[in-house]
């Protein structure tokens, strides 16, 4: 099938078995089916802040979003993947990091901690897991983007184009050694609020 190959920063697309629509043959069609998905997740929790009995920040609810984004498309989406990827923790530990990321974010508020830290090192964490077979950038981008609605904060506006394009931008975030992402992932938030979009991640 003539899929693109992966993108800097990308995980490489290596297994389409669970891809539930089989008319998709290229690249754009995935990408165009993937954002539509996509997009449905976006409204449900960013057109207005969402109630916190709907974004809980647990675990359980960190696969659901995953799902909601992917689920139409992959038959895997809000599942924790079970193969090593070249990119994050090794499969028996996914579930504990997770525990552990969403555990320190709960309590990163009682400690002062300022929200745009909070959203940095929240999506510093989730990338550095890739929980996901695929999907975990603009996963992770949609879940920090929650966490600071949820706080009465503005969305980050990500410098990435449109899914699908001719050109991609992903998240500086991949391209910089652990030590200096959260503090790079800060120049991002004063942009002004716009309707997030995504490049394959």
């Amino acid at each position: 099938m003539p899929f693109d190959p992966p993108i800097a920063g990308q995980t490489p697309l290596d297994d389409i078995s669970g891809l539930r629509d089989r008319s998709i043959k290229t690249t754009s069609q995935l990408n165009a089916a993937e954002a539509e998905n996509i997009r449905k997740a976006v409204l449900k929790y960013l057109a207005s802040k969402p109630a916190k009995r709907s974004a809980k920040f647990d675990v359980t609810w960190t696969k659901k979003l995953h799902k909601e984004m992917f689920g139409k498309v992959w038959a895997w989406a809000g599942s924790f993947r079970t193969t090593q990827l070249n990119i994050g923790s090794q499969p028996y530990e996914i579930e504990t990091h997770m525990h552990a990321l969403l555990d320190d974010l709960h309590q990163w508020p009682t400690f002062g901690m300022p929200m745009i830290e909070q959203a940095a090192r929240l999506h510093h964490g989730a990338v550095k897991i890739h929980p996901f077979l695929n999907g975990n950038g603009r996963w992770a981008r949609l879940l920090t983007n929650i966490w600071l609605k949820l706080n009465d904060q503005q969305p980050i506006l990500w410098p990435e184009q449109t899914i699908g394009s001719t050109k991609h931008h992903p998240s500086p975030i991949h391209h910089h050694p652990p030590s200096r992402r959260p503090s790079r992932l800060r120049r991002f938030h004063p942009t002004p609020p716009r309707t997030p979009i995504t490049t394959r991640d």
